[in-house]
């Protein structure tokens, strides 16, 4: 038994509304595309341009001849699952010895981590470059790429400018050469359009440079409720919709793939103190109207989620982290935890993350949902153990509760009397203990060679006239 029956906010006369907007935005409003290439190509594919304007359109006909045409999605087969990811921005390290909240050092960049490594349910990953002390600015894109390489294998990072596009592909051409790959296995990034309907000259550039030598990068876009989209939330999701389909165009354009994905970031925005908040209902209640779309048209789909506003490990944390995530789950079945980040994007902490994996198991657990078979629904034992009894010494529970109950490293498993007695610790007592422990274990997997650290680090240093020594993993 899946635990997953998909859920929607749109009834049919809604949810035909809300696509006849996105279309119309598309052929009535269009979008902005500073770069004469891409608006030939898209020329070329079936948009209609006005170069003065700088802008390209999209009848509604097409359209709905492009959404037919695309590979549909089986939402049949989906197999509901909850993934952990401890990213890496800027922002503030909230230290577990000292809980102050702490500018980032390489090393605790690394701690943190190594951190993500040792735990069972979440991933690390290095994030969007930001400073260091010790590294030269100028080197701290190339930087962020070679430790991707280094600690994770492939790059994945959003590019802000066009001039690291040539070095970065020197660097991933050296890193697929070094594993015998091609530079699709190791080559990921990505840019942010300008929302509402607008992808700036800058990310048009980096996309081009990319698209031309056959390697796609992602266009992420990030809508605020309120700010850069209609407060009213049925505007924000047309208006999301939009622009995932143009996403979508600009990929087939370029790479002839007939899949067709949707996501939705959108958030609104706070109107006493203008913060874009993620721990609000808003943010999810657009997460399922998009997951619902996504069925319509046999596309595949994934919600931003699993976040929180709070500041430090807290009950405000468990709650919205709940809030951001459940409701996702269900409506296309699967869903991310944003193990150890609070205050959007702001503050990393080792405690939380430790707090957020067990939520990611928790969760998992949920969402495996349970086999139902003779074996399962026991009836011979019900009937062998009779009005009265109890299951607690039988043969078939020691077979199965280890597959069918989850166990806890972190939350309370005690009654109050023994929890007293063991020390009464809090579960960030305990999440605090555990970072302390995992720490201590061997530092992550390398997965470059030296020769090939030697020559990424050699291309930071022509480029960039930065000498960087080696990083030793934590």
């Amino acid at each position: 038994m899946r635990m997953f029956s998909p859920i929607g906010v749109f009834d049919e006369r809604e949810e035909e509304q809300v696509h006849r907007t996105a279309l119309r935005i598309l052929d009535e409003v269009g979008a902005t595309i500073e770069s004469e290439a891409m608006l030939e190509r898209l020329a070329g594919f079936g948009g209609r341009v006005d170069r003065d304007a700088v802008r390209v359109s999209f009848a509604q006909d097409f359209i709905e001849d492009f959404l037919a045409d695309s590979e549909p999605f089986d939402w049949r087969s989906v197999q509901p699952h909850v993934a952990g990811y401890a990213g890496t921005y800027h922002g503030h390290y909230l230290s577990p010895e000292t809980d102050a909240f702490e500018p980032w050092t390489l090393p605790t960049f690394l701690g943190y981590l190594k951190l993500a490594h040792h735990l069972d349910h979440t991933h690390g990953g290095v994030g969007l470059a930001f400073r260091l002390p010790g590294i030269p600015d100028e080197a701290l894109v190339l930087f962020f790429h070679y430790l991707a390489f280094k600690l994770g294998g492939r790059s994945a990072q959003s590019l802000n400018h066009v001039r690291w596009c040539p070095h970065i592909l020197a660097m991933c051409e050296a890193v697929a050469a070094d594993k015998g790959s091609s530079v699709r296995d190791v080559f990921g990034a990505f840019v942010e359009m300008i929302s509402p309907l607008k992808l700036g000259r800058e990310e048009a550039r980096i996309f081009t440079f990319f698209a031309e030598r056959g390697l796609r990068i992602g266009i992420g876009h990030m809508l605020s409720a309120g700010g850069t989209a209609p407060v009213t939330l049925a505007g924000a999701i047309a208006l999301n919709l939009a622009q995932d389909i143009l996403v979508s165009i600009i990929g087939r354009a370029w790479f002839g793939d007939r899949s067709l994905s949707l996501t939705c970031s959108i958030s609104p925005l706070d109107m006493r103190t203008a913060m874009y908040p993620y721990g609000r209902p808003e943010k999810e209640m657009c997460n399922v109207a998009m997951a619902q779309m996504a069925r319509r048209y046999g596309a595949h789909f994934g919600g931003h989620c699993g976040h929180t506003d709070a500041k430090r490990p807290s009950a405000e944390v468990g709650f919205q982290r709940a809030l951001n995530a459940i409701p996702t789950l269900m409506a296309c079945g699967h869903t991310t935890i944003s193990c150890g980040l609070l205050s959007v994007d702001e503050i990393f902490s080792p405690v939380q993350m430790v707090i957020d994996d067990e939520m990611v198991s928790c969760l998992g657990r949920f969402a495996r949902g349970f086999e139902v078979s003779e074996e399962t629904l026991a009836f011979d034992l019900i009937r062998q153990v009779g009005p009265g009894g109890q299951f607690l010494a039988t043969e078939h529970t020691a077979r199965h509760f280890r597959s069918e109950l989850w166990e806890p490293r972190l939350f309370s498993r005690e009654m109050l009397a023994p929890w007293l007695r063991h020390g009464a610790g809090t579960d960030v007592d305990r999440a605090r203990e555990i970072v302390h422990s995992l720490v201590r274990r061997d530092p992550m997997p390398v997965h470059i060679s030296e020769s090939l650290e030697r020559t990424l680090l050699a291309i930071i240093r022509e480029t960039t006239g930065a000498r960087i020594a080696p990083v030793e993993p934590a």
